[in-house]
């Protein structure tokens, strides 16, 4: 994304290529701005919201100012896992569109309220603190719908920074709807 952002913001791939790119754990990334160690740190979620709330930082853009809304990642199941335990790989897909669409569709204090009790419920002694920042699953299609935009984007990146060539990789070759709750096709009645 800081990549994309800079090439939107205007600089050519010479001056791109003096920003330093370091990783860091996403948990780490607030601390290693305050402390000045990077001059820009990539936060998202609560852990941005947390980070601005605390003040002294000013967030420069959001992937959404970029792209519009999209998904930017998705659970990942191996072929070899998937043909193996296929009803496992089912169910588990099938609940997890099911909690996305769930979640799109509730009121966000409600979804609040749920994550609350379950941690309560859980009896682990776990920092519920950061449920009141959460907002919504990040999803953008019903119940987790993958679509070939949403993978283009990746891939255009790969070609651009040269580690894919045009063409190489097929948006629709790299996923599945086929075991997601919503899937194009899935009769109201066999849901």
């Amino acid at each position: 994304m800081l990549r994309e952002y800079l090439a939107r913001s205007g600089l050519s791939a010479g001056e791109a290529r003096q920003v330093t790119l370091v990783a860091i754990p996403p948990v780490s990334g607030e601390q290693a701005l305050r402390q000045g160690q990077v001059e820009v740190s990539a936060l998202g979620g609560v852990l941005r919201d947390k980070a601005l709330e605390r003040g002294g930082i000013r967030s420069l853009f959001v992937d959404t100012d970029l792209f519009g809304q999209f998904t930017g990642g998705a659970y990942v199941l191996r072929d070899k896992f998937i043909k193996d335990n296929t009803n496992a790989s089912r169910k588990l897909v099938e609940g997890i569109s099911r909690a996305i669409e769930w979640a799109q569709t509730t009121p966000p204090e409600e979804v609040r309220a749920r994550f609350d009790k379950i941690i309560a419920e859980r009896k682990r002694n776990e920092d519920a603190s950061s449920i009141k920042y959460w907002k919504s699953t990040g999803v953008a299609s019903k119940g987790g719908l993958i679509s070939d935009s949403e993978i283009q984007v990746w891939i255009d990146w790969l070609v651009k920074d040269g580690l894919f060539k045009p063409g190489q990789v097929k948006a629709s070759d790299t996923y599945t709807n086929a075991f997601n709750y919503f899937r194009p096709g899935k009769t109201a009645e066999a849901r």
